[in-house]
């Protein structure tokens, strides 16, 4: 029996009404959800949503394709960008965003955090548990290159697991240890690395399990694909990290 799976967003979805200028629908089919959004000239998220999510600023992240009309976004840290028909993107929570012009704006996201977007009950980062938002400072950090924030967050014993036959495979122990093998993955790919979190999961205890899709360019070829790692803490330092693969034979491949 096939494991296929068909939904009708229209049909099937879920309806979500802004306050003024659109709407939502939100739909599954099997292991995707999708979050299609259509905003009307004059939306407003801190005029049409704010008043239905009860936040200051949007606390959904956001990964989508903005399939027409053009909109504004502005981060809580004052930075802006424009998205345009095409644009493919990825917004951390904690941002404003209208509609710019007279055209509409429609645009679909398939973050796991869709489901909670223009929802009462949505949760925000800030009721998160302490370790992820350990996990999720990390990660930035990593991308930032900044590794003294990497190293207030792992344990001076902690030790990381890479599975696989490349040379990058093994296990690290000790912090420094750990800082030595991002700065090769930095060396590898001439500084042409990055890791970004899907979602992170935890069981409210010592463990956090981070999906992240990774990144790389070396010898002139690009690859993308996904991974986790299995984080345990103690103290709020991170003790043990587990990496898994979602394609380890090509990852050996590419670091051989």
């Amino acid at each position: 029996m096939t494991d296929a799976r068909i939904s009708n967003l229209e049909r099937d979805g879920e309806s979500r009404q802004f306050a003024a200028h659109g709407h939502a629908e939100l739909g599954s089919a099997g292991g995707l959800t999708l979050l299609r959004g259509v905003f009307e000239p004059g939306w407003r998220w801190s005029n049409d949503v704010k008043p239905i999510a009860g936040t200051d600023t949007c606390q959904t992240r956001h990964l989508g394709y903005l399939i027409r009309g053009t909109m504004q976004v502005r981060m809580d840290d004052g930075t802006e960008m424009t998205m345009r028909a095409g644009d493919l993107f990825d917004l951390p929570a904690g941002h404003d965003a209208w509609v710019v012009g007279d055209e509409p704006a429609e645009m679909v996201d398939y973050s796991p955090e869709a489901t909670r977007y223009a929802r009462k009950d949505g949760q925000s980062q800030a009721q998160q548990d302490e370790n992820m938002a350990q996990v999720r400072r990390g990660f930035e950090a990593f991308n930032a290159r900044d590794m003294d924030t990497l190293r207030s967050i792992l344990a001076r014993d902690a030790v990381q697991h890479v599975p696989g036959n490349s040379q990058l495979a093994g296990a690290y122990k000790g912090v420094d240890a750990i800082l030595a093998y991002y700065a090769k993955l930095g060396e590898l790919t001439n500084g042409q690395f990055s890791a970004d979190l899907v979602d992170v999961h935890s069981d409210g205890t010592a463990h956090v399990n981070a999906l992240y899709q990774s990144t790389a360019t070396r010898n002139g070829a690009t690859r993308v694909t996904r991974g986790s790692i299995l984080f345990t803490f103690l103290g709020g330092k991170a003790t043990d990290l587990l990496e898994l693969h979602a394609d380890l034979p090509g990852d050996d491949e590419f670091f051989a």
